[in-house]
């Protein structure tokens, strides 16, 4: 049964992307307000079609820790390709911080360019900090952002630790913005790297903003304990 609904959305999901974005390729000739409606249809397609086929489910914890304005940073733990589509969703037009090999993904490279994406080089952690910084501080001198990060800078199994990038404490050091924790235990469902997926509920837990704190270690434990207590 498992193996069924995992290959009955993979039909889906396929499908519907491929048809999806061949409609809308031509990303240059659309705003970006556009895009984002596109790209939020796309992602809250994806979280319905694995509800309904592969029976996964989710409950958000601690809505009410979302900042009804302004910018902040969204530091989330990373266990599987589902809080890309989740978080996408949740947080409609937000800058993800991602790694720059996903930056040459065909027609999706047009569509993160639209949206203001930032990519970083994991082997340049220096330069891409600075670029980064930039980056935060010229989009949040225009308008109001929310940027989506993981610290955990790649994909890790339920249960297991990892020390934490911490460019996102610079984030919040040097461009002032508070930082919006989340936990998700998505890996016990949509498994990484695995064809089959289970069925079951996935948490979302918000926690409270981290805000003005000087201390790097404050910052980086906090988080540790948001993912792994």
């Amino acid at each position: 049964m498992r193996f069924l609904r995992s290959f009955s959305f993979y039909i889906f999901f396929y499908t519907g992307t491929i048809f999806f974005f061949l409609i809308f390729s031509p990303v240059s000739l659309f705003t970006r307000n556009f895009v984002v409606v596109l790209s939020t249809f796309w992602t809250k397609s994806v979280i319905k079609l694995s509800k309904f086929i592969l029976g996964i489910k989710y409950e958000i914890e601690g809505f009410e820790n979302i900042p009804k304005s302004g910018s902040f940073v969204v530091a989330s733990n990373h266990q599987s390709a589902w809080e890309t589509f989740f978080l996408g969703s949740l947080f409609p037009g937000s800058i993800f911080i991602l790694k720059y090999e996903l930056k040459k993904i065909p027609i999706f490279s047009q569509y993160f360019k639209k949206l203001g994406f930032i990519f970083v080089k994991r082997d340049k952690a220096f330069d891409s900090l600075k670029i980064l910084l930039k980056s935060v501080k010229r989009l949040i001198s225009k308008n109001n952002c929310i940027f989506v990060i993981f610290p955990e800078g790649t994909r890790i199994k339920p249960g297991e630790r990892i020390k934490l990038n911490s460019g996102v404490f610079a984030i919040h050091k040097f461009a002032n913005l508070p930082i919006l924790p989340i936990r998700l235990n998505s890996g016990k469902y949509w498994i990484n790297k695995k064809f089959n997926k289970k069925e079951g509920k996935i948490i979302v837990k918000i926690f409270p903003l981290i805000n003005k704190e000087d201390n790097k270690k404050k910052v980086m434990t906090k988080l540790e304990h948001c993912y792994y207590r």
